[in-house]
């Protein structure tokens, strides 16, 4: 297949906005291989939460907050584990994208999609939904799962270490500089939140009036606003990942020592 369009990535400590930026960028450069990849996922997804919504919610698109208190807040964790664990799925090409921007490698859908280490992103990928989900079931529990186990995948493919040592050496750099990589992580999320709410309450209402509404017609509208969302978030995980290790483990200056062309294998930690 041919090359992608490259993002933009600098190697250097970013800002918040510089990061969310950055991810963008990435999102658009590998878009011809995530956003497909994000839709379908998606739409799996939407056939899980029209489920969920009949099961939990009484077929509400939009529950008040009484109407998912007890029982029915099974449905909740159930639909964070799942959101969680595409994300972190659409983590190993976004990872991939990343660490080819970094060197200066042609970015090609091909390499993308090569199925190596996949078997220990589905471990990770199942892991995070595990744990989302079980997290998620306490009061505030949502709040440490989803930044905790964000960085898992994209250190797994980035950094090229086992599945353990990729689970623990994710959540030791969402933790590092104070849990910054958390926060950020926790503000992607929310402003993507945000902008799904705002076009699925729009979409959902202009669908109504036409009276084309239902279960099915919502799902269609978040299936489309959740692609491009998961696919950023992603993006944003890979970024905040390398963007770790050049703010507190000097990866920037270790590229500049390297002589001659740099491949993703100089990422790679050794240690």
């Amino acid at each position: 297949m041919s090359a992608v369009r490259s993002p933009s990535l600098p190697l250097r400590p970013l800002t918040t906005g510089e990061l969310l930026d950055a991810a963008m960028e990435v999102t658009r450069g590998a878009g011809r291989v995530l956003l497909p990849l994000a839709f379908g996922l998606a739409v799996v997804e939407q056939l899980v939460m029209v489920w969920v919504r009949e099961t939990f919610f009484g077929g509400s698109i939009f529950p008040w907050i009484g109407d998912i208190v007890g029982p029915a807040w099974l449905g909740v964790a159930l639909g964070t584990g799942v959101e969680s664990a595409i994300i972190a799925l659409l983590g190993v090409p976004a990872a991939r994208a990343v660490a080819a921007t970094a060197v200066g490698v042609p970015l090609r859908a091909r390499d993308l999609l090569r199925r190596r280490g996949v078997g220990s992103a589905a471990l990770l990928v199942l892991l995070t939904f595990v744990v989302t989900f079980v997290l998620t079931l306490l009061p505030l529990g949502w709040l440490p799962a989803y930044p905790l186990m964000g960085l898992a995948v994209a250190t797994l493919v980035i950094d090229g270490v086992g599945p353990l040592r990729a689970l623990g050496r994710g959540v030791k750099l969402v933790l590092r500089v104070g849990g910054r990589a958390a926060v950020i992580r926790l503000l992607g999320y929310a402003a993507w939140l945000l902008l799904r709410l705002g076009f699925g309450f729009g979409a959902v209402s202009a669908l109504d009036l036409v009276g084309i509404g239902g279960p099915w017609a919502a799902a269609a509208c978040f299936a489309l606003v959740n692609t491009v969302a998961y696919a950023n978030l992603a993006s944003l995980d890979a970024v905040l990942q390398l963007e770790t290790r050049i703010r507190t483990e000097g990866l920037d200056i270790a590229l500049a020592r390297v002589p001659g062309p740099l491949t993703p294998q100089h990422l790679v930690v050794t240690r």
